[in-house]
């Protein structure tokens, strides 16, 4: 690949993993960027150990093949200090990384490739009028969504419904624990609720054609998460998907509070406090008033994430730094 480096006006690297090294010997006078994924690993590592009391052995045995005999970090801050330039997912993973001062502003570029782009409008399939769809999309895990909050909110709120709810489960339901999780939604099951599940992988069109039919989406991610061995939060360190989601389908969501949106998004979504009192609330006002109906016009407007718009934003910062001098 040395000519391809060798010969390129701009590289861009969508994302690294393993090949630090390799990559740090290529010599290329061109501008290059990293967007990167996981902040906490690749910037602070030392600090954000995922539970390090629990898993101390595993952190150590870590260490010792990656770190220290692998020479893992060595390698990747030898590249990062070759790297002109990074970009992040969206505006609020560039923020905490800014006030976390783990690059000088002048290294860090706006998120102009954000995490997911605006899909085509398209019309949501015929469905009763008297039924309201609310998806969760992902494994049916407690690990990444808490479904236990989102039944317990069901729970408590189901009598002051005004219409029946579908519960949507768009991801693969086939472990024990998801067996326990379907087993307390379908104990919910009746005149007010329903539940449409896959106990198998939902394939990509399957996907599509259920997505078009809800009416929102519910987002209760559990922001504390993991790479590897490194703690990470979504929303801060990491994104989520939900940002595709949303884009993509173009479906307002209810969001976890602990994974806040900045800029635009903000106007599709509402967020709830991770408690079922909380998400009750929010479900009874999204149910009854039909906020996710007010909300859906906002697509229509919504700045800065068309096909097009990103395009044309990306070329223009690929010229601005075709003609800046890299640093030096």
């Amino acid at each position: 690949m040395k000519a391809v480096f060798e010969s390129a006006d701009i590289l861009y690297f969508n994302t690294i993993r393993h090949y630090w090294n390799e990559l740090a010997q290529i010599e290329s006078a061109a501008p290059s960027m990293v967007r990167v994924h996981n902040a906490h690993c690749d910037f602070a590592p030392w600090g954000h150990f995922h539970k390090p009391f629990v898993n101390i052995f595993g952190i150590l045995s870590h260490l010792i093949r990656k770190v220290l005999l692998g020479g893992e970090w060595r390698a990747k801050n030898r590249l990062f200090r070759k790297i002109d330039y990074f970009m992040f997912p969206n505006q609020a993973i560039t923020d905490y990384v800014l006030k976390n001062k783990w690059l000088p502003a002048s290294r860090v570029l706006p998120p102009v490739l954000p995490f997911g782009f605006l899909g085509t409008k398209h019309q949501t399939l015929t469905k009763s009028d008297e039924e309201v769809r609310i998806a969760i999309t992902g494994k049916v895990t407690n690990a990444k969504k808490d479904f236990d909050l989102v039944f317990s909110a069901l729970k408590a709120c189901l009598t002051q419904l005004k219409k029946p709810v579908r519960l949507v489960l768009l991801g693969k339901a086939a472990d024990k624990q998801a067996q326990s999780i379907l087993a307390k939604f379908k104990s919910l099951e009746g005149q007010m609720f329903s539940l449409d599940y896959s106990e198998s992988y939902v394939p990509a069109e399957v996907f599509e054609e259920k997505v078009k039919s809800i009416d929102f989406l519910l987002a209760p991610i559990q922001v504390d998460t993991h790479f590897r061995k490194y703690h990470e939060v979504y929303g801060k360190s990491k994104a989520s998907g939900i940002d595709v989601d949303v884009l993509l389908y173009r479906k307002p969501s209810l969001v976890v509070s602990g994974y806040q949106m900045k800029g635009a998004l903000n106007g599709v979504v509402e967020y709830f406090e991770p408690t079922q009192a909380s998400l009750s609330q929010m479900l009874v006002r999204w149910v009854n008033d039909g906020i996710y109906e007010q909300l859906a016009g906002n697509f229509d407007t919504l700045q800065g994430y068309q096909r097009d718009e990103i395009a044309d934003n990306f070329y223009q910062l690929c010229q601005d730094l075709m003609s800046s001098r890299p640093r030096s």
